[in-house]
């Protein structure tokens, strides 16, 4: 009986607050006014840092493609760096994750060969609505990347419903506030526009709830879990060559990218040393979903 006090007390405390509102919900509903004022400041603070970059940085700017438009990789074409890239897989934030790929690149010294220094990141989208709910405090990939930086400035709504076959790629896309969890502070003008963090972005609409089944992993982890149906796994597939030929063509050597296109980077078509760095950023605050899988999976294969 005392469990059973102890169980019903603290979750009543959980949810409600001493005036006897819901305490979850009235937290939920302060977040989502404060990120619609943050994503107001986004949009006012666009056109005071682009005034202040140079005339080749146009975060505006962005092309719509498919995999019609991007034919397969040709090896004649490819930089064939010395070495393959080693996957590194962070749970981190995918703007943070760019900001530290650029950082150690800087370390070790801008290699000549690399043509474009910026990572190329993957933006997980909605496939109808330019930003996702970003505009209204929602909160997933797509918006956290609109909330800190100014890609939304680059997806126009002229471009959507985004195709199975398509995507939108942004050349320039400035950094400029710090990650939610840092209090979304603003990195201008304390810090001048020339010295924010420029990434390129992939604008790229992930399948909604796709058919899903359940199979055997035949690993040394005895592991189980879910698989698109084929139909589904082929269009994923599709979706990553689409992304991965949009960075080859664009002279991309440093990708971060997510759990969409970790299936096809072995491909023959990818084979040959097209990448110096390849970061998969895998977040989960609280050690939940699915960073601790790809870490033991891909962390230090060769591609």
């Amino acid at each position: 009986m005392p469990r059973r006090r102890e169980f019903v007390s603290r979750n009543y405390q959980h949810q409600r607050n001493h005036n006897g509102y819901d305490t979850k919900a009235t937290e939920a509903t302060h977040r989502r006014d404060v990120l619609r004022r943050t994503a107001k400041e986004t949009l006012n603070v666009i056109p005071d840092i682009t005034r202040q970059l140079s005339p080749s940085i146009n975060v505006y700017h962005s092309a719509k493609l498919s995999c019609e438009d991007l034919p397969r990789l040709h090896p004649r074409n490819c930089p064939a760096f010395p070495e393959r890239a080693s996957i590194r897989v962070l749970n981190e934030d995918t703007l943070n994750a760019a900001i530290q790929i650029s950082r150690f690149m800087r370390t070790g010294g801008i290699n000549p060969r690399l043509h474009d220094p910026r990572p190329l990141i993957i933006n997980f989208a909605n496939y109808k609505k330019p930003g996702g709910g970003w505009l209204n405090g929602a909160v997933a990939q797509e918006e956290a990347i609109c909330y800190r930086s100014s890609l939304a400035a680059s997806i126009d709504e002229r471009d959507y419903p985004l195709e199975l076959d398509e995507a939108i790629y942004t050349p320039s896309v400035v950094v400029l506030r710090d990650d939610m969890d840092s209090g979304h502070r603003l990195l201008f003008p304390h810090t001048p526009a020339k010295n924010l963090p420029l990434v390129s972005a992939i604008t790229l609409a992930a399948m909604y709830r796709p058919r899903m089944q359940t199979f055997d992993v035949k690993d040394n982890h005895g592991d189980s879990g879910n698989s698109r149906s084929r139909p589904h796994r082929n269009t994923t597939k599709d979706k990553m060559r689409l992304a991965l030929r949009i960075a080859a063509t664009r002279r991309h050597r440093l990708l971060v990218l997510g759990a969409l296109e970790c299936g096809v980077l072995k491909e023959d078509e990818f084979s040959g040393h097209w990448w110096m760095e390849v970061w998969f950023a895998v977040y989960g605050p609280r050690n939940e979903g699915n960073y601790a899988t790809f870490d033991r999976v891909l962390s230090g294969k060769m591609v």
